[in-house]
């Protein structure tokens, strides 16, 4: 297919080419709607809205309302710039000083579009929110939790990782790979990207292993990690200089050593995400398992 591009040369590289990393168990792939933009994963076919995300609270009929300060909300599905806007609107009232979280962010999505996933992984940090993975968090997405000041993943297998690469999109065909060994400016392109990455990666405190890891696996294939794998490439755990100032008070709020809260905190998705509650039923999992641990 790649061959057929070159060949014919239909259409300008700064318009067209896209930053991607592809799952190819997804079945289908779209266009991130963005020149030399970061894609991942699936996406839905066309004609198929996105899901924005929601917050937690909004999809259990008759739900009491958050307390004033926190949000629980939902990312289910591909990244897009949709979703940049329906979080900066579901976060613009959280209250980071508010225990356990002004903001908890529950991810299942298999990418997207990889600068919106750098976008909200700004926003995250920002919020100071919690990320925890509920299904996967694959591609793009582990740009999303890159961004949390506390990552939790519930199982094995959950987070997934690869090279990556660059697609562009040709109306009556969909999307495609763009060969870079062969041209300069789709090289450059790619290069581009891969800094952009490692600089953002970099900002969030994530060790440059993770960028070098994503680089072992090819980016026709997903590696799906261990959870023991994941704390040494900055994708479990809490960031340090957050894990500094909030830990003490987090420790003391629940009669607990700091040890023991950074534990019950990162069990928390494990004991709390089956069976999708919504955001006041997930806040009081959470805070019980803080308080008794279980």
């Amino acid at each position: 297919m790649t061959g057929f591009l070159r060949a014919r040369g239909l259409f300008s590289l700064q318009s067209v080419l896209r930053f991607a990393w592809h799952i190819p168990s997804a079945g289908w792939l779209a266009p991130c709607f963005l020149a030399a933009a970061l894609c991942a994963g699936g996406a839905a076919p066309a004609g198929v809205p996105e899901p924005a995300p929601q917050p937690a609270s909004e999809r259990t009929p008759g739900a009491a309302p958050l307390p004033r300060g926190i949000r629980v909300v939902e990312l289910n599905g591909t990244i897009s710039q949709k979703t940049v806007a329906g979080l900066r609107e579901a976060f613009v009232s959280a209250d980071p000083a508010r225990l356990p979280a002004g903001a908890v962010l529950i991810v299942d999505s298999p990418g997207g579009d990889g600068l919106a996933a750098i976008d909200i992984g700004r926003m995250v940090r920002a919020a100071r929110a919690h990320v925890f993975v509920r299904g996967r968090c694959a591609s793009a997405c582990v740009y999303v939790l890159a961004g949390g000041v506390v990552r939790g993943v519930a199982r094995d297998g959950a987070i997934g990782i690869h090279t990556p690469r660059l697609t562009t999109f040709v109306k009556g065909i969909g999307v495609v790979g763009v060969d870079t060994g062969s041209n300069a400016n789709a090289a450059a392109v790619l290069e581009a990207g891969n800094r952009r990455s490692r600089a953002y990666l970099a900002d969030m405190g994530i060790p440059e292993t993770l960028f070098a890891e994503m680089l072992k696996t090819p980016p026709d294939q997903t590696r799906y990690l261990d959870r023991a794998d994941l704390p040494p490439l900055g994708l479990a755990g809490f960031d340090p200089a957050y894990l500094a100032t909030h830990a003490p008070q987090a420790a003391r709020a629940y009669g607990v050593t700091e040890e023991e809260y950074v534990r019950r905190t990162l069990a928390t998705p494990a004991l709390c995400l089956a069976g999708k509650p919504g955001g006041p039923e997930f806040l009081a999992c959470y805070r019980r398992v803080l308080r008794a641990g279980e």
